[in-house]
């Protein structure tokens, strides 16, 4: 008996001691994000879901985004590393050390909410989470980012995220946009009373995405404009000016090196100076400081300059970068004038104006690039050569074109010239060294605005020229023919088409069907001319046709087959065989005139001797 009363103790002590055993391993505080969705974890009355989905809210069409969880519970440690049990991930530890975590975690279950995002304001998550920190743990984000569940109506959702704060790094599919990163949180378990929890928890799972959209314009206006096109086409020696109109986005503390640069190419124009200084002019932002003499060094300036004949450089400084909060307007005003040279039929001015700027922020030296142009044409009349385009290639134009006539209305020469467009159009008789000048008022009166001389095959060439009209006049005939004093009305008229342009970089191969291996792009729209045609007298004397050059989107111009499309009537200016008398005003009509006062005189004079003699 006594034997069984000690058995039943033994076993009464074992279960007994099981027992604590079992309400001790229970009583330790569970690990936030372990616990099972139905317990109730110690110190509270509610059952904490950890599987709390983060959303990144007020993503557009086509972007992607990345997850990276920067920081994480792993309980207290012995060597006491963490932050009332949360840690920094790493690589993120190099910039989230204890007093950064310890300003983030500040210990309170009444955290103040997240204002909504909007363009220009960063996202910031919670105290102690500035802009300069959220850059530098953007900037560390290169690896380990995870991929969101759904991504769908400008919602990303990571579903069943473990306990700790994520970053979001947006990819934008339109480059014309840049996003700075979010913060969001799961189940930072306020509700276990844990000293230290974190200030973001489950009710700031949403964040929404900071985007700054990016706008570049140039354009052009000619205050000596000929024919009022805003200066799509132009004459050599005009003046445009030019506008260039950018955005900034809200770079701030987020962007630790952002990258800001404009760059405008003129081609045959030259951007004008006063003196020796060219004249390039931000206007906008105001109150912004140039590098100069005296602000030389970083820090001191905010943007510098570099000009040149052929168009100019504007670099803004990091410093001044990382002040821009809200999205910045950028205007840039400028003048160049037409210097081209080129005796083409058409001369084209292609001016190309691009920004390279920062937009990934855990990638700032990966630079996207945005672009537009502004086309200006110049014409020559009679032109020694066309331009591109193999069909055309050495090819010129024959619109006006001088013969000479004897008496009886026949061509002097037995001379045959063909237009170089096509093969139909021919003139006999072409008569070289007959001199015509170009008006821009139909009385032709001053100075000619141009003068050209017929060569041997009887043509004579006007280059420079504006689209509008204009009026032509013999000066005089080559020797031995009589001038033509006749007024024509000469008019050039021009046609120009809006095409998207998309252009390829980074890539094996620049085109749409074929981009190539990590290939960027940028698209804009510009005008391009499509047809001119030139007009005398009423009558069509030549209309030429383009297409774009290599691709459909190029802003370079081809010519279209020349035989196929092109309509070529030189018009025909003739001078007659003969003497000329002599202009009014001319040596031999003043002997004329004396020899008849003579005469009149001598008949007086014998009149009256006649009557004095009968007397």
């Amino acid at each position: 008996m006594k034997t069984m009363k000690k058995l039943m103790a033994l076993l009464l002590a074992a279960m007994m001691c099981m027992s604590l055993l079992s309400v001790a391993a229970f009583a330790d505080d569970p690990e936030p994000g372990t616990t099972e969705p139905g317990t109730t974890e110690p110190g509270t009355t509610t059952t904490p879901a950890y599987d709390y989905p983060l959303t990144v809210t007020g993503l557009a069409t086509g972007d992607t985004v990345k997850f990276y969880k920067i920081i994480e519970w792993v309980g207290e440690t012995s060597d006491k590393s963490d932050v009332a049990g949360w840690k920094a991930v790493s690589p993120y530890s190099s910039v989230l050390d204890k007093d950064t975590l310890k300003a983030m975690l500040v210990g309170t279950p009444a955290a103040p909410a997240v204002p909504p995002a909007t363009e220009g304001t960063p996202a910031v998550p919670a105290t102690g989470m500035t802009s300069e920190l959220a850059g530098q743990l953007a900037a560390l984000a290169t690896s380990g980012g995870v991929d969101p569940d759904t991504l769908t109506g400008g919602t990303a959702t990571l579903n069943n995220a473990t306990s700790g704060m994520w970053m979001a790094i947006v990819t934008p599919a339109d480059a014309n946009t840049v996003y700075n990163p979010v913060f969001v949180s799961a189940d930072y378990n306020k509700e276990t009373g844990h000293e230290g929890t974190a200030a973001v928890s489950g009710q700031f799972a949403d964040g929404v995405a900071k985007s700054s959209t990016i706008t570049l314009t140039k354009t052009a206006e000619n205050a000596a404009d000929y024919n009022s096109d805003n200066a799509k086409t132009t004459a050599v020696g005009d003046t445009v000016t030019f506008t260039v109109n950018t955005k900034i986005p809200a770079y701030g503390d987020v962007y630790t090196n952002p990258h800001f640069v404009l760059t405008d190419t003129l081609e045959d124009l030259q951007l004008k100076k006063d003196g020796d200084n060219y004249i390039v002019s931000l206007t906008a932002p105001t109150g912004l400081q140039i590098k100069d003499a005296e602000h030389a060094t970083a820090g001191t300036y905010d943007y510098e300059i570099n000009p040149s004949d052929g168009g100019y450089t504007i670099t803004f400084a990091e410093s001044y970068l990382k002040t821009v909060k809200t999205v910045t307007d950028v205007t840039v005003t400028y003048d160049a004038v037409v210097t081209s040279t080129a005796t083409k039929a058409v001369n084209e001015e292609d001016n190309t104006v691009q920004i390279e700027y920062s937009h990934n922020p855990n990638n700032q030296s990966d630079y996207d690039v945005k672009k537009d142009t502004t086309q200006h044409y110049t014409f020559t009349l009679d032109a020694s050569g066309m331009g591109e385009g193999q069909s055309v290639t050495g090819k010129k134009t024959s619109e006006i074109v001088k013969i000479g006539l004897d008496a009886a209305g026949n061509p002097i020469t037995e001379t045959t010239e063909t237009s170089a467009i096509t093969s139909t159009e021919t003139w006999q008789g072409p008569l070289q060294d007959a001199v015509f000048g170009l008006w821009k008022n139909a009385n032709c009166s001053g100075d000619p605005y141009k003068t050209a001389t017929t060569g041997a095959d009887g043509r004579l060439s006007f280059a420079g020229l504006d689209a509008g009209d204009y009026w032509l006049k013999e000066i005089s005939a080559p020797a031995g023919y009589v001038t033509d004093t006749t007024v024509h009305t000469v008019n050039i008229a021009a046609e120009t088409k809006s095409v998207s342009v998309t252009e390829y970089w980074n890539g094996t191969a620049w085109s749409a069907e074929n981009p190539g291996n990590g290939a960027k792009s940028c698209t804009y729209d510009t005008d391009i001319l499509e047809s001119y045609t030139v007009t005398i007298d009423g009558q069509k004397a030549a209309e030429y046709k383009f297409k774009n050059a290599d691709t459909a989107s190029s802003t370079e111009i081809q010519w279209e087959n020349a035989e196929a499309t092109f309509v070529e009537n030189p018009f025909e200016l003739q001078n007659t065989k003969g003497t000329e008398l002599p202009s009014t005003g001319g040596i031999g009509t003043k002997i004329f005139y004396t020899m008849g006062a003579v005469l009149v005189i001598g008949a007086g004079v014998v009149l009256v001797s006649r009557k004095r003699a009968a007397e």
